[in-house]
């Protein structure tokens, strides 16, 4: 339950999460529109865009685990405020005003917004946060997913957001060992080719007057080769005959999808739902009652039933029933 009163600070900060998957290019494109509209209002003295990795992070940062930010479709704006003297309006009130602002351009790239204020107090993973656990990943995950819906469909409840990533393909290559044995191609060539065209390698350094130190000059393929298929399968490697010879008769392709992340709190697993409350009833009690009467209609898997606990933890026994 919050007790202590909002602080009047000088700084915002603003985290973006674009889905799973989004080039960094578009996020630093979602970030600046972001902060044109940041810049745009008479509070905001700066802004500073961070895409692709983690702003300055403060206390609240290190709880929340900021520093670990570092996908290309996640983005920071530190946004510096005017002194307090020098303007009529809390740090939370400029904040409740920016957060509809940011949310509707926000919600035309399909980014999820965050207004994340300096707490008065000790940090904590976020002003609401829902813990979902069960016997099995997947119906955790089925029931965090409407725990989700009742968040954003409670008044006064804002920011939402969950610790589940999005589905992502995996591309699987492997090398057809007797096919290469064929051709006189070791496997660990075709492994350097792959490894060169994905991650680059470093092939000298390049002295220039106007640096201090020397500049690493890398070898990589453009993006839109090692970024397909196709691409990745059209480079050739010389063979035993001298023969031009395609990756795409030496390998054996699989398409997958990556594993989600699993988190664990006490040792069992947990699916994490999160919010923030900005709205006449600031205080998370309001909020928690409200939610709690739309968790009665809650759809289950067959054979389970749910169990709320607001100011405790839930002991092993009830988590593997």
């Amino acid at each position: 339950m919050k007790m202590l009163p909002f602080d009047n600070k000088s700084e915002l900060q603003v985290v973006i999460n674009m889905p799973d998957g989004t080039p960094l290019e578009q996020t630093a494109r979602v970030a600046q529109a972001l902060g044109t509209e940041l810049g745009a209002q008479p509070d905001v003295l700066n802004y500073q865009v961070y895409a692709g990795t983690s702003g300055p992070y403060n206390f609240n940062g290190l709880v929340r685990h900021y520093y670990m930010r570092r996908q290309s479709n996640q983005a920071d704006i530190q946004v510096n405020l005017l002194p307090a003297k020098e303007r009529s309006d809390q740090s939370h009130v400029i904040a409740k005003r920016l957060r509809p602002l940011l949310d509707a351009i926000g919600n035309r790239y399909g980014a999820r917004i965050q207004v994340s204020e300096v707490p008065p107090g000790p940090p904590v993973v976020q002003t609401l946060v829902a813990e979902v656990y069960g016997p099995d990943l997947d119906g955790q995950t089925r029931v965090a997913q409407q725990i989700k819906a009742i968040f954003k469909n409670t008044p006064g409840v804002v920011d939402t957001d969950w610790y589940v990533e999005d589905p992502q393909p995996r591309l699987i290559m492997r090398v057809d060992e007797v096919k290469a044995a064929q051709h006189g191609i070791a496997v660990s060539d075709v492994a350097h080719a792959l490894a060169l065209a994905l991650s680059g390698t470093q092939v000298g350094l390049l002295h220039d007057q106007a640096t201090r130190e020397p500049v690493p000059a890398i070898v990589e393929f453009n993006r839109a080769d090692r970024s397909s298929e196709q691409g990745l399968e059209s480079i050739r490697l010389p063979g035993a005959d001298g023969s031009m010879v395609s990756l795409r008769e030496l390998l054996i392709v699989e398409n997958k999808t990556i594993e989600p992340s699993i988190y664990h709190k006490n040792l069992h697993r947990v699916v994490y739902v999160t919010g923030d409350v900005a709205g006449a009833e600031e205080s998370p009690v309001y909020a928690i009652l409200k939610m709690n009467k739309a968790l009665d209609h809650l759809t289950l898997p067959a054979g389970y039933t749910l169990t709320r606990y607001n100011s405790l933890c839930p002991s092993p026994l009830s988590i593997t029933r």
